[in-house]
């Protein structure tokens, strides 16, 4: 059978362009009178679990977003990196930053064009219910066409106003499938984006006033760090600037400022306040040498013989000078990875309550790597992807990272709840129903103000530590959005 999945984002795209009309210390002219801040993040709304895809990336690159008022002439929108990739797999759980304290003139708005490019899913198919990683020769993405969009709307802003804009795109009428194969992607469709104010209400967020969003999970290397300020520069989305505060927790020894160094690698947690600033709630070094990381989920069931199995690239930190895999790495890339002679490996487990004693940590054979995990590792070797050819890369020193998941809640409970096992994407294997842990003080919700008030059956995505067996719970989760 064939869904239609119409464009999910250049929807929201399109109405990241409606919001911001000026950029930041721009010129403004035909304005009337003052400016508002408005700050943007990227969202999105999963395929239903029932349609049983197996989508490991979903990217898109935004190349240029104007802005149209009822009188006067078009504006740019700064968006926070000048070519933002876009992964909207990723933002089906965690809201990204497109663009913070943009000064806006005071208008009405009546018109977004969105400009993208290269816009690609990366997935594959699992007839076999339970049996995990995909099927041989399945892995495979399909590309759409570059285009841009203009979209109709009506947001007004007045002069001094502060307000944050949720960019939403619908992921599950952007693609056309067959069963589990997906055989086109269309952002040129329109009506697929939606566009809500921040903050939410108060029944639709954990967060205080004056908050606008979770911003959580941004990795990157250290640019700049000068208590109690400081800057992530990611691979992709451009750069977060961050505060810290007396709540401000650290994955460090010292469980303090002194853990952030210029010119590491690390991952921060943080709110995106209605100023457009953002308070610094976590930092967490990597323990890496290196700033050349990938970040992928893993696709395949390890070779044992060979050390090998094959990951979807989801996210990256680029070295300074010398990156191997700057210009060369994109999200959504299929790499073959080798592990040669791997360290023990380690969870960067970012304050969450992590069960002990599961076969991923402190092991060093790939026999312990599950299908649906999300690792890290700097890059030794690479090799780019070219047509049908993996990439090639080649680690030591693995950890793992987040992944994005989303499924149907079985039983909203805390610390712990569970999730419907058929609503996983097939490519996991999983077979039963699943807990999730929580931790108190590090779990950050959306669509909801408390996790019990979830109704059972409700379509969820969360970000989680897929730790695996023989422990209980197999995930530790940090982000749960309902849907």
């Amino acid at each position: 059978m064939t869904r239609q999945i119409s464009a999910a984002v250049l929807l929201i795209f399109t109405s990241l362009v409606l919001a911001s009309c000026s950029g930041v210390g721009s010129v403004c002219t035909n304005c009337g009178g003052g400016n508002a801040t408005v700050s943007f993040v990227l969202t999105a709304t999963p395929p239903p679990p029932s349609s049983q895809l197996s989508i490991q990336a979903f990217i898109a690159t935004i190349t240029g977003i104007k802005l149209t008022p009822s009188t006067g002439s078009d504006f740019s929108v700064p968006l926070n990196s000048t070519t933002y990739i876009a992964e909207l797999n990723r933002v089906t759980s965690d809201s990204t930053l497109l663009a913070a304290k943009v000064s806006v003139p005071a208008a009405t708005y009546t018109q977004l064009t969105v400009t993208f490019s290269a816009p690609r899913v990366t997935f594959c198919t699992q007839p076999n219910p339970g049996v995990p990683g995909c099927a041989a020769g399945t892995l495979s993405s399909v590309s759409g066409s570059a285009g841009s969009v203009i979209v109709s709307t009506n947001l007004s802003l007045a002069a001094n106003q502060q307000i944050g804009i949720a960019l939403n795109a619908n992921l599950g009428t952007s693609l056309t499938a067959s069963g589990q194969t997906i055989t086109a992607v269309n952002l040129n469709a329109a009506n697929t984006f939606t566009v809500n104010t921040l903050p939410p209400s108060s029944t639709q967020t954990d967060l205080a006033s004056g908050q606008l969003s979770h911003v959580d999970d941004v990795m990157g290397v250290v640019t700049a760090a000068s208590s109690p300020m400081v800057t992530i520069q990611t691979s992709s989305r451009g750069s977060i600037t961050a505060t810290a505060n007396s709540s401000t927790q650290y994955g460090c020894t010292s469980q303090n400022f002194t853990c952030v160094q210029l010119n590491t690698s690390a991952i921060i947690d943080a709110i995106l306040n209605a100023d457009g600033t953002f308070t610094l709630t976590f930092f967490e070094p990597l323990p890496f040498s290196s700033n050349d990381i990938i970040e992928g989920v893993v696709i395949s069931v390890p070779n044992s013989v060979t050390n090998q199995f094959t990951i979807v690239a989801t996210d990256s930190v680029f070295a300074g000078s010398g990156s191997l895999l700057n210009g060369q790495l994109k999200p959504g890339d299929q790499i073959l990875v080798t592990a040669t002679a791997p360290n023990p490996f380690q969870i960067i487990s970012k304050g969450l309550l992590i069960p002990t004693g599961s076969a991923f940590e402190n092991s060093n054979s790939v026999a312990s790597i599950l299908p649906g995990q999300t690792i890290a590792f700097p890059a030794l070797s690479f090799a780019a992807e070219s047509g049908t050819t993996l990439g090639t890369t080649t680690a030591k020193d693995i950890v793992l990272r987040f992944t994005r998941i989303t499924t149907s809640l079985a039983t909203a409970s805390l610390p712990d709840f569970s999730a419907n096992a058929a609503g996983f994407p097939p490519f996991f294997g999983i077979a039963i129903n699943q807990q999730f842990r929580t931790t108190s003080g590090r779990l950050s919700l959306d669509g909801v103000s408390v996790l019990t008030s979830i109704s059972a059956g409700t379509t969820f995505s969360t970000s989680a530590l897929y730790v695996g067996p023989p422990v209980a719970p197999q995930f530790a989760a940090q982000t749960v959005r309902a849907h």
